[in-house]
């Protein structure tokens, strides 16, 4: 879901960067080998280019879930 909170785009600055929770999946390699983790995260989208970014809060979920990932193995 978007919100208002909008701002211009740092690569093409052309379009307005919207923020939405977008679930993703990745692996991620740890001592324990390879770990499929899946997190919800809030991420910045141009309405022009499309290009992605996420912040240090989006960035703090990730760690949170390759952790739990790793703590079920």
């Amino acid at each position: 879901m978007a919100d208002d909170h909008s701002e211009g785009c740092d690569f093409c600055r052309r379009g307005r960067v919207i923020k939405r929770n977008e679930d993703i999946g990745f692996y991620q390699w740890t001592d324990k080998g390879y770990l499929y983790c899946r997190a919800t995260v809030p991420i910045g989208v141009c309405d022009h280019c499309g290009m992605k970014s996420w912040d240090d809060a989006s960035e703090s979920i990730i760690e949170d879930a390759v952790r739990r990932a790793y703590d079920r193995r």
